[in-house]
């Protein structure tokens, strides 16, 4: 780890000199940038974009435009710099979305569910055209049919598919009703113990 300092010229100015005062000048330059400026905390000659890599945090850091900060790029001490790939990335902490607009989410057709579905899994299926996720050992529908509507005001229309094309085990601890469905042949519909299903 090397930085510059003002011997044989200021930061990275060379001054006129012997011969082997400037090749030192040259030597600790290279040295610098070598080592991207690395050292404890930030150095103490800088420049507009400059970059270093302070030891004792491992942190990469670039100067500002107006040369009175450094800002954070990553760790150099963990994979991307800490930083979240384009793809395959796992989160440890809160994630916080300060926008208005949306945000997107996962839609694909029931064939394209994941092949070993965790508990808390949610995605947009676009076959049967709902939000789901998944819990208890089986996707089931989020929205679309829990929420009572009606005409203007008025909340006191349950609306729900007309067919079960897709097994279903309700909830352990929950009951559930529907209005006579059609249940495909080879889908099965689990109600477990102590639970009440209606069908009206």
């Amino acid at each position: 780890m090397a930085r510059v300092d003002n011997t044989g010229g200021a930061g990275y100015v060379i001054d006129n000199g012997t011969g082997a005062a400037v090749r030192t000048k040259l030597n600790q330059i290279t040295a610098a940038v070598n080592s991207t400026n690395s050292g404890s905390g930030d150095p103490s000659i800088n420049s507009a974009f400059q970059m270093h890599i302070d030891t004792s945090s491992s942190l990469l850091k670039i100067r500002n435009a107006a040369n009175n900060a450094y800002i954070t790029i990553g760790n150099v001490a963990t994979t991307n710099l800490g930083l979240a790939a384009l793809a395959g990335s796992t989160f440890t902490g809160k994630i916080i979305h300060n926008y208005t607009s949306s945000l997107n989410i996962p839609s694909g057709t029931t064939a394209q569910r994941d092949g070993s579905p965790a508990v808390g899994m949610f995605r947009h299926n676009s076959t049967l055209n709902q939000f789901e996720g998944y819990n208890n050992g089986a996707w089931g529908a989020i929205g679309g049919g829990a929420g009572a509507t009606g005409g203007g005001t008025d909340e006191v229309f349950f609306e729900s598919d007309q067919a079960a094309t897709t097994s279903y085990s309700i909830s352990a601890g929950k009951n559930a009703h529907t209005v006579s469905p059609t249940i495909n042949s080879g889908v099965t519909i689990t109600v477990p113990s102590g639970a009440i299903l209606v069908i009206l």
